[in-house]
């Protein structure tokens, strides 16, 4: 648990602390978090008093300490009220939009999912057409996840995630390499004019990895997180913070290079990790070595927004014997697990969480070229470096936007700098009768 300070102008700080602290453990005392934060247990008290006032934290049954004395005061557990506060998060991929209602406990309350239509402007020029039909789309999703709930009250705002790249100076703007006609898009700008809710943008990758990190009731985790969809991304937390460098756009594993004279990528680079091993990379190269009508006899569509799907029937296909397909999954898997160990190298975490659509029938090859890549690391005998799959599912960055919007509101550690309409603000929560 993180620790708070006395100091008298940190009030919001020590809120956030104690808050944090009755979420990640529930039935919680007064006095395990006075212990816990470092913070008096008068002014836990006071804390615990205004968040119950305000109807974020509430009040259960007393807890007998072990060995008290008859006639002893016991301790009540807190936990946090469920339903006092709500977040909608969006994921933005090529083919869909994937929605979620998570509550302050972490729990997902609903899940949507939105076709997006063929862009427009499938050259990715500045028309803004496709960005303006998906963000109708997501409004669209929006309003039906909130409906669930009967009312707006308890919604926080929208948590958007985006591949990158993206622009936090001024309006957050998109230029989404891997969607087409993305192109200095101001979607927080758009979304918040279209639901009236405030709306947060994360890159996708770092999203997913700000979920598994807040829906975690560890601490001090340091991680990399590899999101691998229709491109490869990555999210880095050390220590329970989130990297996100001097433009917000830090953790972009798939732009690294990995073969110099490899073949063009969509930044502009040759050779990088997307060009080389995301999925539209393996189906192409499959094609190149069967010949295309081959590629369809195998049941391949060879079309822009059928990539996963091809991608996963590749996968199929190599348990089924298709050594080629088979080759070509292998030489994405270790060229991931190149850029993986390099990441770990230079951050020094101490796990991999994997996650993404691109990994629904090659997770396990990567997960296994990284876990023997990273026999290889430099701290292989201070400590071992856990690689697991994320347990959010395709809906990771989702989860994770709509964790970032409430971590931006309620946590002790991030600086709302992404939310561009107004400050996202905690008011009094109506009681439920």
């Amino acid at each position: 648990m993180r620790r708070g300070t006395n100091l008298p102008w940190v009030g919001d700080y020590n809120q956030a602390v104690v808050l944090d602290g009755v979420r990640r453990h529930p039935g919680t005392s007064r006095t395990d978090l006075a212990a816990a934060t470092g913070l008096t247990l008068q002014t836990v008290s006071n804390i615990v008093r205004r968040l119950i006032e305000r109807g974020l934290v509430q009040e259960g049954e007393p807890l007998l300490r072990p060995g008290a004395r008859a006639g002893g005061k016991p301790r009540t557990a807190l936990a946090v009220r469920p339903g006092a506060a709500l977040a909608v998060g969006l994921q933005f991929e090529r083919e869909h939009v994937d929605a979620v209602l998570l509550d302050l406990t972490g729990d997902v309350l609903a899940v949507d999912r939105e076709p997006l239509p063929d862009p427009p402007d499938a050259t990715g020029g500045a028309t803004g057409g496709a960005a303006e039909a998906a963000v109708a789309r997501a409004t669209a999703v929006v309003r039906r996840l909130v409906r669930t709930r009967g009312s707006a009250d308890a919604v926080l705002g929208v948590g958007v995630a985006v591949p990158g790249p993206l622009d936090f100076a001024g309006p957050v703007r998109s230029s989404a390499i891997n969607l087409p006609g993305w192109r200095g898009v101001a979607v927080a700008d758009m979304l918040t004019a279209s639901t009236g809710l405030p709306v947060l943008v994360e890159n996708d990758a770092t999203a997913a990895a700000v979920g598994d990190l807040w829906r975690s009731r560890r601490v001090g985790r340091s991680f990399l997180y590899v999101h691998v969809g229709a491109g490869i991304g990555g999210g880095v937390v050390v220590r329970d913070e989130v990297l996100r460098g001097e433009s917000g756009n830090a953790g972009e594993i798939g732009h690294v290079v990995v073969e110099p004279a490899g073949p063009p990528c969509s930044c502009g680079a040759v050779g990088c990790l997307e060009a080389v091993a995301a999925p539209a990379a393996v189906v192409r190269r499959y094609a190149e070595r069967v010949g295309r009508e081959a590629a369809r006899a195998a049941g391949l569509r060879l079309a822009e927004r059928s990539v996963l799907d091809d991608h996963d029937r590749l996968g199929v296909r190599a348990a089924a014997g298709d050594e080629v397909a088979a080759a070509e999954l292998r030489t994405a898997a270790l060229a991931v697990a190149r850029v993986v160990l390099g990441v770990v190298n230079v951050v020094d975490v101490s796990e991999v969480v994997l996650g993404g659509a691109g990994l629904r029938h090659a997770g396990e090859r990567v997960r296994d070229a990284v876990r023997a890549g990273l026999g290889l690391a430099m701290t292989r005998e201070v400590h071992p470096v856990e690689v697991r799959f994320s347990d959010a599912g395709e809906q990771a960055g989702a989860l994770g936007a709509a964790s970032a919007v409430l971590h931006e509101a309620l946590s002790s550690t991030w600086v709302g700098v992404h939310v561009p309409a107004r400050e996202i603000v905690i008011s009094p929560v109506a009681p439920v009768h």
